[in-house]
């Protein structure tokens, strides 16, 4: 089964608002992009006309904002005077100022040399950012060229007003200069688009232009989007995710609204899926030949993403996030016929193996935090986390009240509480835990998940169709710095007793290749292939990056029990 670098983007809530009839009508946002492809990747570009209602700012006031990096992905930058602006007054003269760093990254400010007067036009060119083989799998959010297509989130290319808005948005496309047929696909819909919601929405939401295609052809509700023809054929997965969509959406308690899927190839080996605002994109990596199947745990990951979030810091949430989309995204695939219990148990038996051979499984919730964004390994500890953890909680939410109630009853009144406007927050978590369990125990669960403790899985949750085995596992363990794998590629901090240095590996080493790093990290047998530059020659090394054996635990089918009595 191929693996997937699923990047925890629930933290950044995208709310579509609706404006007061007291407040008056929000601000206009007119944005018109103007694709231009060209025959090769790097000539072409998508011209941005932003025109902003009115924004009446004085002097150093920020108009626009960008990141530089987001969580290690570039953006488009527009260095120097490539983004420029204009109002009534004519030619509006802008400063370049750097935010303060956060975890996620960088944000690049434009500033207004003097007072605004009237409506403010923001312009420039967006260029895709240039891959190949050699670049690191991670989060969608780069704009790419793919073929006479573009496709990226808005945080890889657009500046956003620095004002949060709401804002009254319409979203055109100029499909002049691209082949006939071409079409524009927002997240929040196809074609012009008009809509009501912060500047965070058009920074986290995907983009896609050109001769794309699409399944089914005609929906005005879902839709996947590609340019390049999969090894998968596209209709059976595009059927399968808005089956799977409609199911979710319906136990969310949401009549099922408009969502899109995009995908795009990879010219690198990896497949990851990133969620944004109604909306994820995945790529893959077509020579590695995944399979409708072996996308499934990935999609349905990102679907779940959807619906449960928990207000508050991510370093404090994301076991929230993360691993409601670990438990439902399996739960609800079995619940709604679209996987069998095979794939169910090798499912939980491949993430509980992930879990317990984290090498950063325990460290603290804010301990974690601290290098989530710079390590994809500890980018996955509240995945595994949050999911062993909630089913812990469901094991004793059913047995404290005879099975009426359940994690479905909590996780359903945290999501009510989102959409009317009240806290939902870790204190309300407890406090809906609590009433339930008990104070006492709701809080000591809760303590010793977030202080990195071990979590075991619970006996009773799903017997007597399976039952709790014990089958320990090797670590994960590179034995050397994950930093030699950024864009310098040198090997530092090599361990002389770790499986690579045994390999043949050597400090210094310059990493021209890297092969199955992802499908390594979930599987106890999987090997890693290096080819390394040394005395101006190149050596390929395997090695299993794994070190010690840890105690875990898993599931087993008991073979005397009826599939017809298994519950997810």
């Amino acid at each position: 089964m191929k693996t997937t670098l699923l990047c925890a983007i629930a933290a950044i809530a995208i709310a579509i608002t609706s404006p007061s009839a007291a407040q008056g009508p929000p601000p206009r946002l007119e944005l018109k992009l103007a694709p231009h492809p060209a025959a090769t990747p790097d000539e072409g570009y998508i011209a941005v006309e932003m025109r902003m209602e009115a924004p009446r700012l004085a002097k150093g006031e920020g108009l626009v904002r960008l990141p530089l990096t987001l969580v290690g992905i570039p953006s488009a930058r527009y260095d120097g005077e490539a983004l420029q602006a204009r109002d009534d007054a004519g030619p509006l003269p802008l400063t370049q100022d750097e935010e303060p760093p956060t975890p996620q990254g960088v944000y690049r400010r434009w500033s207004v040399g003097r007072a605004t007067r009237g409506d403010v036009i923001v312009t420039y060119r967006a260029t895709p950012r240039h891959v190949t083989a050699a670049t690191n799998n991670g989060p969608l959010f780069d704009l790419r060229a793919e073929g006479q297509a573009f496709l990226g989130a808005g945080n890889g290319f657009i500046a956003t007003p620095v004002a949060p808005g709401p804002w009254r948005i319409r979203l055109e496309w100029d499909h002049s200069a691209e082949p006939a047929g071409a079409r524009g696909v927002w997240s929040m819909g196809e074609g012009t688009v008009e809509t009501v919601g912060p500047s965070q929405l058009l920074g986290f939401s995907y983009y896609a232009s050109g001769p794309l295609k699409r399944y089914p052809e005609a929906d005005p509700h879902f839709g996947l989007f590609w340019m390049s023809d999969p090894p998968f054929d596209p209709q059976v997965l595009g059927e399968g995710v808005r089956k799977l969509y409609e199911a979710m959406s319906a136990f969310f308690g949401e009549a099922a609204g408009q969502y899109r899927v995009f995908m795009r190839s990879n010219p690198y080996v990896g497949t990851g899926g990133t969620g944004l605002a109604r909306s994820f994109m995945f790529g893959y990596h077509a020579p590695s030949e995944p399979t409708v199947d072996d996308l499934q745990g990935l999609l349905s990951h990102e679907i779940a993403h959807t619906w449960p979030s928990m207000e508050g810091e991510h370093g404090d949430t994301a076991w929230y996030s993360e691993g409601n989309a670990e438990f439902y995204s399996l739960a609800l695939s079995w619940r709604s016929g679209a996987i069998g219990l095979d794939r169910v148990v090798e499912t939980m038996n491949e993430r509980a193996d992930a879990y317990y051979s984290n090498p950063y499984r325990g460290l603290t919730n804010p301990e974690a935090a601290k290098i989530f964004w710079t390590d994809p390994v500890a980018q996955t500890v509240p995945y595994g986390r949050g999911w062993m953890y909630l089913l812990q909680t469901d094991a004793a939410i059913r047995a404290a009240t005879d099975g009426a109630e359940s994690l479905d009853d909590v996780v359903k009144e945290m999501r009510r509480r989102q959409v009317a406007g009240e806290s939902y927050g870790i204190a309300d978590w407890l406090r809906l835990v609590g009433a339930r369990l008990g104070e006492d125990e709701a809080k000591a669960m809760y303590d010793h998940m977030v202080s990195g403790g071990l979590l075991i899985p619970p006996e009773e949750l799903y017997a007597p169709c399976l039952k709790v085995v014990k089958r320990p596992v090797r670590v994960f363990e590179l034995g050397f710095a994950r930093a030699s794998l950024n864009d310098e590629r040198i090997v530092r901090e090599l361990d002389p007793a770790s499986e690579a240095a045994k390999a043949g590996l050597r400090e210094g080493d310059r990493i021209a290749e890297v092969k199955d790093l992802n499908t390594a990290r979930k599987t106890q047998d999987g090997t890693v292939t290096l080819v390394v530059e040394r005395e101006g020659g190149r050596q390929t090394i395997t090695f299993l990056p794994r070190g010690a054996a840890v105690e875990a635990y898993g599931w087993a089918r008991d073979p005397a029990t009826p599939e017809s009595a298994c519950r997810f």
